[in-house]
């Protein structure tokens, strides 16, 4: 098992789908195509989102708790590829997040219910599982949507990303394969008079932002925005599907940091 550790600042904006060839075609000196694109324009995630049994998790980004932590099982819609077991925490607009990489093999161990075992074929993925266990987190919404994704020629870290098409969906167990009639689309135009759904630009840097996406954000008028894709989910499952689900019926828990040992 690898892992991976980064903390980078990130900055999220809603574009409509008129804007996005424009946007692509400035970025297109200073970028090149993300190596988990494959080959291919865009590639299909699958994220399986954690949370406490109160929903704090989601509670603190709805609120914009300035300190938070999210939980989440990564994979490609492909069915092939590494599955990360991740920790994201927000400090402002730094993201610290620490990854650990594992086999489809192991995946499988755990989507056939053999939790325990899957903690034991993953030992450098303990802090993760520390994490689950203190917060008493589990499987809560499946978020899958659509990437393209860049990073820049001329900078050592710099990530561009746009996602559309994001879709949840319940999920109470530990899988990444949802059902394909219980889809529900989460991302709404960016405003009422537009037809088609929001694309999320994600801007992605370690210290500064360089010149040119400075320029980027200048030069088409950049609001830079919360979106987060599981409170998103959450929101429209539960409003849409059970109108009487209302998070104002759970008992108010205190706002609190989960460190990870």
């Amino acid at each position: 098992m690898n892992i991976i550790d980064v903390s980078r600042y990130e900055f999220k904006y809603l574009l409509n789908s008129e804007a996005v060839p424009e946007v692509r075609r400035f970025l297109l000196p200073y970028c090149s195509p993300d190596v988990n694109a494959h080959g291919t324009e865009w590639y299909g995630i699958q994220s399986l989102y954690l949370d406490t049994p109160e929903y704090a998790f989601y509670r603190a980004s709805v609120d914009g708790t300035a300190e938070r932590v999210k939980l989440r099982v990564r994979g490609y819609t492909t069915g092939t590829g590494p599955v990360k077991l991740e920790i994201k925490r927000r400090i402002g607009n730094i993201v610290c997040k620490k990854s650990f990489v594992t086999s489809q093999e192991v995946w499988g161990r755990l989507h056939r219910g053999d939790f325990g075992s899957g903690r034991e074929l993953g030992r450098e993925s303990l802090p993760f599982w520390r994490l689950v266990d203190q917060t008493r987190a589990a499987p809560t919404v499946l978020v899958n949507y659509e990437r393209h994704a860049l990073h820049s020629n001329v900078d050592d870290y710099v990530r561009v990303t746009f996602d559309r098409r994001i879709l949840g969906q319940s999920m109470l167990k530990w899988s990444l394969k949802g059902d394909r009639r219980a889809w529900l689309s989460v991302d709404d135009p960016a405003t009422p008079r537009e037809e088609y759904s929001t694309y999320v630009l994600e801007l992605k840097f370690k210290i500064a932002p360089p010149s040119w996406l400075r320029d980027m954000v200048s030069t088409f008028g950049l609001v830079s925005r919360g979106f987060s894709k599981y409170a998103r989910s959450v929101t429209r499952l539960r409003t849409d599907r059970d109108p009487a689900w209302d998070l104002r019926t759970y008992p108010v828990v205190p706002p609190r940091v989960w460190r990870v040992a």
